[in-house]
């Protein structure tokens, strides 16, 4: 994988995002089945990540300092202004969370679940939604009692269940840069677009904030 260290792509494998099979020895990965975007930028840290996220849904991130908010607020502006928002987006809230790739028997029990805010495929927003898929938020403290109630096992590639497992949950609905954010994981053409456009919604409703 050009571009692609060996350990991202161990990363990468693990999470699903890459296809591959060990021969003699060696994993060979599928080259049609690498990440299409490069990254756009350094990751932020998981703390900064949340905060851009709750920032820009109009709420205060109190962990963070008056200077630190002033640089997340640059990077909001500079997301309203990129032409490619949706895989800068991508790569500054990459630590934002543990990516989990499952399945599950029963998907609409776990979409029930109050232990999960909705988000990526899932949200209403998208108009992706489809019965047999569930994508989702997760506190890391709740989420081995979310696998094992709901009979959750590891199936990435071939996974019906995307659990961001965080350090901080999210309020319902999931804020538009999150869903933005999970769409654009999924570097299909099609999540692509749909996060491009709810970069777009986000943008338009805070640029009547700012009116």
């Amino acid at each position: 994988m050009t571009g692609v260290s060996v350990a991202r792509a161990r990363r990468l494998a693990a999470d699903g995002r890459i296809r591959g099979r060990l021969v003699g020895g060696r994993r060979l990965v599928d080259a049609a089945s690498s990440p299409s975007s490069a990254r756009r930028s350094r990751p932020m840290s998981p703390r900064m990540a949340w905060a851009l996220v709750v920032l820009s849904d109009t709420g205060k991130p109190d962990w963070v300092e008056p200077r630190e908010s002033y640089r997340l607020r640059r990077a909001l502006e500079r997301l309203t202004a990129d032409d490619e928002s949706e895989p800068l987006l991508r790569s500054w809230l990459t630590s934002r969370a543990q990516r989990r790739r499952l399945s599950a028997p029963d998907a609409q029990a776990l979409r029930s679940d109050a232990r999960i805010v909705l988000s990526g495929l899932t949200d209403e927003r998208t108009s992706l939604s489809a019965d047999g898929d569930v994508e989702g938020y997760v506190r890391a403290d709740n989420a081995d009692a979310v696998i094992r109630d709901h009979l959750l096992i590891d199936a990435a590639p071939s996974a019906d269940v995307v659990l961001h497992v965080s350090p901080l949950l999210p309020e319902a609905p999931a804020p538009l840069l999150l869903v933005a954010a999970d769409l654009a994981e999924h570097d299909r053409p099609r999540e692509l677009a749909r996060a491009r456009e709810r970069i777009g919604d986000w943008s338009a409703t805070r640029g009547g904030e700012d009116a």
